[in-house]
């Protein structure tokens, strides 16, 4: 077995050896999917700060594409080689050829071409167009004179810039003079090419290949170096490319899959798999990404997004240009229209989408209207007839996937005649009484589809109560032919559930009924934060309880409260806003006063005042020393602009809150379900993963225990999808009343019974900000994760088979679910494998703690564990092994079937030691 330097650790996989090699010459390349990649080789020029991409991809080095033999006729250097080092052209390139005998030309290349690259923080160099001098030089004497500059050029570089990295593009004739300078060797079409004369990819031809694998084999023995093979396959046939690299990968050679531009994520030692996924839809937009928050598209299908490990991007075609996509580089489309319109540019670019490969999901109107369009585009033939649908309308097929949530009814008002493309799987049908047929719901050979109100429904007790016809998560799945694979996860981490608590402080001031009626703020210390010893993030509003705000004769009370409240170990700190912003879109805009936040005599709103201006207020007379505010809470509609959210980015604090989270057994929908955030240009707001007791008690008008309700919507995030953590999130106010109060114990209460990981609410939103940056990749034997930060807990369909633990790289263990199951990481980048079977080897099934750090060692498992409460877990391992807690042997609770419980009073950081004879 030879190794994959993947990791910067070896992992056994067949015949591959040697560092894998991406190359991106576009002008934007995909970073994150990039940084699974050790080396990856750009064209610089305009790319930017490359130090400041390799610091956060420090995996990867970045290496710059460099031309010897040539510059190109429209490239900026061209003009500064001076004329008398050209002497040839390359037509099929428009490029001039440079003579490699010229004596200043080595020096001039390394501090004219390589110097600024590795300024940028380019740490590496691929040479290319070593063999060009043979277009000019046909002697035997000519040759040999070129490549002894070549020779120079290279030692010469290296002498430079000793710690770079070096790819050579072929340069047979010169590799016994350089290998010790060189540390690869590429070379293209092994088995794929590009004619650039023609135009066209070709196969490459068995004499052709022959010689060049008895080239590269002499790369590898003689020389002792990997070999980068380089094919070129077009973007639509990936599974060619897939062939193509595995083919590489039997000859020991390092894959690089691409088309002739480099400007595609192609597939290499590993296949990065795409989670970007274009959702276009027509809820009107504009500048402001904030409009976003109330459109469909993002109710019904972020959630659904998220939970399949997808990154949903927005767009709505109207207002702007469609990105150019390609196989490979997005995880399919999905079109939500609520009106159907032409849209000729966009049935244009879902043909081109299509015909690469790149599978659609379509809920509503097509979003096209013209028949021949719809045709031309999805294969769906819409009848002539145009007159309208005849009673009674029945469904004539309807199989157990229509009622996920509800069964539609059928009738004329939603009735469309349409036959699915040939090909389709139907899973609902109707016919009118005339005969004619609605194929409503279906897989097709491009996706599939469900026609508007087949797909939600929208109920007549309110505008805003859905239902889903189809369990939009499997709907997804099966049509954009979603690959098995581990996703990152934002509820669970080590197996368990996460529980989060966060309070915002409105209501300090608020009186108590209780007796003498104390303030609510007093009432909620003594009664709740002193009583439930989780992590908690408690925020005040600075315009309440400050001396200049609201209440100045209660202000020294409050801020005593406040003190208090900080000063607790597992209470971090949050900020509520000064002002309490009730409508942000129009408080940002200059309306303010009663009814758009609280009426601060002269304040206008200035949003550095709300979010840095509350922070220093806080931590100047409100934190202990050496804790910092580490979180802001947004206030009142919780939907501040991407302008505000830049203002946030400045303050170095993390921010919750928003989403509408509220889905009860009467209110049973995942359309009720918000998703883990909202995308406003290059900030992303994390929502609150459940909603406030504002919204249980109608306001707070009652009933006011209506908040124990929350512990419905706890139970319908966990089944049949785990699709929100347990946050327990409400307001100081809630202390003012008896009911209320009484309804937070009960809360608290079920949440402590449950075998959840309490988290700090910060830790939470780390989570959610790391889980767009998390890179999944594929070989034949598992999946390269990188970038796994703060969120460490990844979930995988039970049909992948067992993970294993002893084959695996950076994983702690696992828990499987009826049809998921959880894995831990114990480090931000990891390599894990599944096979069939059970592995024997001992594991952590679950925990109360972080996975910080893991070792194995001969006898066993070493764990550096964190927990913020008395630690508890389940290991799974042979009779005989000891389990040892900082040196202290301990002796399981319980045992079932191999899987050992576990208890300390111990938290914080421990040392977890597996040993096993």
């Amino acid at each position: 077995m030879a190794s994959l330097w993947l990791c910067g650790i070896p992992v056994a996989q067949a015949a591959v050896a040697g560092p894998s090699v991406a190359m991106h010459y576009g002008a934007k390349p995909p970073w994150n999917e990039l940084s699974a990649f050790d080396w990856v080789v750009l064209e610089p020029g305009h790319h930017g700060d490359i130090a400041a991409r390799a610091q956060a991809a420090p995996r990867t080095r970045f290496m710059a594409y460099l031309s010897v033999g040539e510059v190109n006729r429209q490239h900026p250097q061209h003009d500064a080689v001076p004329s008398a080092w050209l002497v040839g052209r390359n037509k099929a390139w428009n490029s001039a050829v440079i003579d490699q005998r010229t004596p200043e030309w080595p020096a001039w290349f390394v501090e004219h071409v390589a110097r600024p690259q590795w300024e940028q923080g380019y740490r590496g160099f691929f040479l290319d167009t070593l063999d060009s001098y043979q277009l000019v030089a046909k002697t035997p004497e000519e040759r040999a004179a070129q490549e002894a500059g070549l020779v120079r050029v290279v030692k010469a570089l290296k002498a430079a810039f000793p710690q770079a990295k070096v790819i050579t593009n072929r340069g047979f004739e010169i590799l016994p003079q350089v290998a010790q300078d060189v540390d690869m060797v590429a070379a293209e079409s092994l088995y794929r090419g590009w004619d650039q004369a023609t135009m066209r990819y070709r196969a490459v031809s068995d004499p052709d290949r022959a010689w060049l694998l008895g080239k590269l084999d002499e790369v590898r023995t003689q020389h002792r170096l990997p070999v980068l093979a380089i094919d070129y396959v077009a973007p639509a046939e990936r599974a060619l490319a897939r062939e193509t690299a595995r083919r590489i990968r039997t000859h020991g050679f390092v894959p690089w899959v691409t088309t002739p531009e480099l400007d595609a994520m192609g597939v290499g030692s590993v296949e990065v798999l795409p989670r970007r996924l274009l959702v276009l839809h027509d809820a009107t937009i504009g500048a402001d990404a904030a409009e976003l928050t109330y459109s469909g598209a993002l109710r019904f299908i972020g959630t659904p997004a998220y939970y399949l490990g997808l990154v949903p991007e927005f767009i709505n075609p109207d207002e702007r240009e469609l990105p150019p996509v390609r196989a490979g580089e997005v995880a399919g489309i999905v079109t939500l229209f609520m009106v159907d319109r032409p849209r000729p540019a966009m049935a244009a670019w879902l043909r081109g989408a299509i015909a690469a490969g790149i599978k659609v999901a379509a809920f509503g109107e097509p979003g096209l209207s013209d028949a021949a369009v719809l045709r031309d585009t999805y294969g769906m033939l819409r009848s002539q007839n145009e007159t309208a649908p005849v009673a009674p309308v029945v469904f004539s097929k309807k199989t157990p996937a229509i009622g996920f949530e509800i069964t539609p009814i059928p009738g004329k008002l939603n009735f469309t005649a349409l036959t699915a493309p040939a090909g389709s799987e139907l899973l609902l049908q109707a016919r009118d009484g005339r005969g004619e047929l609605m194929d409503a719901v279906a897989y097709t050979p491009w996706g599939g589809y469900a026609l508007s109100g087949h797909d939600v429904v929208r109920l007549t007790a309110g505008e805003a109560a859905y239902r889903w016809v189809i369990d939009p998560i499997a709907f997804l799945r099966r049509a954009l032919a979603l690959p098995a694979m581990p996703v990152p996860d934002t509820t669970t981490e080590t197996g368990r559930r996460l529980l989060l608590v966060h309070i915002d402080g409105d209501g300090f001031a608020n009186r108590s009924d209780l007796v003498r009626a104390p303030l609510a703020s007093e009432v909620l210390l003594r009664d709740v934060l002193q009583r439930y010893r989780v992590p908690t993030a408690m925020s005040v509003i600075e315009g309440e309880t400050s001396p200049s705000g609201l209440y100045p004769k209660l202000s020294a009370e409050m801020e005593g409260i406040a003190r208090r409240m900080f000063a607790l170990p597992h209470v971090e700190i949050g900020s509520h806003t000064f002002s309490h912003p009730f409508q942000w879109g129009d408080v940002e805009k200059g309306s303010f006063g009663k009814g758009y936040a609280l009426d601060l005599p002269g304040y206008r709103f200035d949003a550095e005042r709300e979010i840095q201006g509350s922070i220093q207020y806080i931590q100047s007379r409100l934190a202990p020393a050496g804790k910092p505010v580490v979180l802001l809470q947004w206030s009142g509609n919780t939907n501040p602009s991407e302008q505000t959210l830049a203002v946030l980015a400045k303050s170095g604090v993390l921010a919750i809150n928003g989403g509408e989270t509220l889905t009860t057994n009467a209110l049973n929908s995942m359309t009720h379900v918000a998703p883990l955030g909202i995308q406003k240009g290059p900030y992303f707001q994390v929502y609150a993963p459940n909603q406030n007791e504002n919204v249980y008690t109608n306001l707070f008008t009652g009933p006011l225990y209506g908040y124990e309700r929350v512990i419905e919507t706890f139970q319908l995030t966990e089944r049949p999808y785990r699709l929100k953590p347990v946050n327990i999130y409400y307001h100081t106010y809630s202390a003012s009343r008896r009911a209320s109060l009484e309804a937070l114990h009960r809360v608290y209460r079920w949440a402590l019974a449950q075998p959840l990981h309490p988290v700090y609410t910060s830790d939470y939103v780390r989570k959610a900000m790391n889980y767009d940056r998390i890179v999944i990749a594929r070989s034949d034997d598992g999946f390269l994760v990188r970038g796994a930060g703060a969120l460490r807990e990844l979930r995988a369909p039970r049909s992948m088979g067992v993970p294993q633990v002893g084959r695996s790289l950076g994983l702690a263990g696992f828990v499987a679910g009826e049809q998921e199951q959880y894995l831990h990481l114990s480090a931000s980048d990891a390599w894990v494998s599944f096979a069939p079977n059970a592995d024997p080897s001992a594991h952590l099934v679950d925990a109360n703690a972080r996975v910080v750090s893991m070792e194995r060692t001969p006898t066993g498992t070493r764990l550096q564990l964190h927990s913020h409460v008395p630690l508890r877990m389940a290991i799974r391992h042979p009779t005989g092994c000891a389990v040892t807690l900082g040196g202290r042997r301990l002796t399981p609770v319980s045992s079932t079937d191999g899987v050992h419980l576990y208890a300390s009073d111990k938290d914080g950081t421990e040392t977890l030691t597996i040993g096993c004879p």
